[in-house]
């Protein structure tokens, strides 16, 4: 015979659903960080021939000019061409910041060819990488961290396996975002953006 109550009923409802969702939230963690770092790319940072900053945030280019000045490569490259939104050309923008951080200007290459994708900024490294050949046989990718895994296939895709290819993300706290993607409206969407690129 059941000699519960209603009441009783009821707070047992609650309790078994109380306990289910502490259990979600305990497992949601790990599986949202899993979603997170299957995009990211971080390969050992050795000396390059070429660095170059996927044009985006101004923080790309700093950290890739940070780089170049840890004398890890040779010469920066920057794509880019004009940019309505901006009002500027991001080739030369991106020149302008490496320069004010104090690299040479003449190891700064720019190509200011219009791109809209990653994969087309490859091509940009690429026609210049085949108009210097004695000069370049490797590459140092800098992006974003959940842009590396993508920007790794585009460029070892497009330079061939002739030209080694490293990525490196830019370090957490000059991006100014965290790892824990979920909690912030920007990483939210640059994680969702990135898995939509990807079908």
């Amino acid at each position: 015979m059941n000699t519960q109550t209603q009441p009783q009923k009821k707070r047992g409802c609650w309790l078994s659903l109380l306990i289910v969702l502490i259990v979600l939230l305990i497992l949601a963690v790990p599986l949202l960080q899993g979603i997170g770092k299957y995009l990211i790319v971080s390969d050992p940072i050795d000396k390059a021939d070429l660095i170059t900053a996927v044009s985006g945030p101004s923080y790309r280019i700093t950290y890739a000019a940070e780089l170049f000045q840890r004398h890890l490569a040779s010469y920066l490259f920057f794509t880019g061409g004009f940019n309505e939104h901006e009002q500027r050309y991001d080739a030369d923008w991106s020149a302008t910041l490496a320069r004010n951080i104090g690299v040479p200007p003449e190891n700064i290459y720019t190509d200011e060819s219009t791109v809209i994708s990653t994969y087309q900024e490859a091509e940009r490294v690429k026609a210049f990488i085949e108009a210097h050949p004695e000069k370049i046989h490797s590459v140092l990718v800098v992006t974003d961290a959940y842009h590396t895994r993508r920007a790794k296939w585009a460029y070892q895709k497009v330079l061939g396996p002739d030209i080694k290819v490293t990525v490196t993300p830019v370090p957490w706290d000059e991006a100014g975002y965290s790892s824990k993607w979920w909690r912030s409206a920007t990483t939210r969407e640059m994680v969702t953006k990135e898995y939509l690129k990807y079908t």
